[in-house]
């Protein structure tokens, strides 16, 4: 389990200078990147984001890029002879006509560009790219560090705000039994007191008695609800082994145990029940805040 919290740095030298990454990262329902990069970098964004991308599936991310120094430049330069020996003749022609002596001067032959074709053997954007994604790359295994680190602290809160819930869970199954038995009990002493109360020759078919009887008591049964609600915090007990991001699970499963906890309140006709519900309540909504932060 990770928390989508968390800082890595990564730094990484190029020949010339060095480059720092930093990767901030906070909670967020999506994956949601911000990584404003120079202007000469904006090339390999993909690249980076992909990286990135890689690595995290929820949480605001930002990353900041530093750069110190340039690396050297190296150029090689190719000569277009066939356009340089046509300038020459032309030049040699032109003194011959004009009768000048010597050859000429060629030197203004460096103010015609397309003569010379000059290449950067090594981008210097090159160079500064490949440290870029080393030291991204280490700042990403630095966060991965510290958000495992405080996963480990938000599985254990979890797990003990999840077992608080279940013993909850199981006062309210042994409560639940005892009060479907009174409910019963209640319901036989009250049809009782108005059978009394009819006139003499009145029959009454008893098995039809006991079954209204138990029709009555079952609406306020809560039994369905809480076999459901132990197979959702039995599931909640297994995504806290999980190593996958389980955030959104999580969540949604809150959201179910949320839906079986109402039920319960809105169904039992006790006082102790409706407290336990409270408990639980207030159990599910601390978990909810805190999975918020888990990816």
């Amino acid at each position: 389990m990770r928390s989508m919290t968390g800082y890595g740095s990564g730094s990484a030298a190029f020949p010339g200078g060095r480059v720092t990454v930093e990767i901030r990262t906070v909670n967020h329902r999506f994956l949601e990147l911000k990584m404003p990069l120079p202007r000469e970098f904006l090339a390999y964004e993909q690249a980076f984001r992909a990286l990135i991308e890689s690595h995290l599936t929820r949480g605001k991310v930002d990353m900041f890029l530093s750069t110190t120094g340039k690396p050297p430049r190296r150029y090689t330069i190719e000569v277009n002879l066939e356009l340089a020996q046509a300038y020459r003749k032309a030049l040699t022609r032109l003194h011959k006509e004009l009768g000048m002596s010597g050859e000429g001067d060629f030197s203004f032959l460096t103010a015609h560009p397309e003569l010379f074709q000059v290449e950067e053997q090594a981008r210097a954007t090159e160079v500064q790219a490949a440290a870029i994604t080393k030291a991204l790359t280490l700042a990403l295994a630095a966060l991965d560090r510290q958000r495992l680190r405080e996963g480990r602290f938000l599985q254990k809160e979890l797990k003990g705000r999840v077992a608080l819930l279940d013993k909850v869970r199981r006062q309210v199954n042994d409560r639940s039994g005892i009060v479907y038995e009174k409910t019963r009990a209640r319901l036989k002493e009250r049809i009782t007191v108005l059978l009394q109360g009819l006139p003499q020759g009145v029959e009454i078919d008893q098995s039809r008695l006991l079954q209204e009887v138990a029709s009555l008591a079952q609406r306020g049964d809560i039994t369905e609800e809480l076999v459901r609600l132990h197979g959702h915090i039995k599931a909640l007990n297994e995504l806290l082994r999980a190593t996958e991001p389980a955030g959104k699970r999580f969540d949604f499963l809150l959201q179910e145990v949320q839906r079986e906890v109402n039920t319960i309140g809105s169904k039992a006709d006790d006082t102790e029940i409706r407290h336990l519900v409270v408990s639980a309540k207030e159990e599910v909504e601390k978990l909810r805040e805190q999975v918020q932060n888990v990816e």
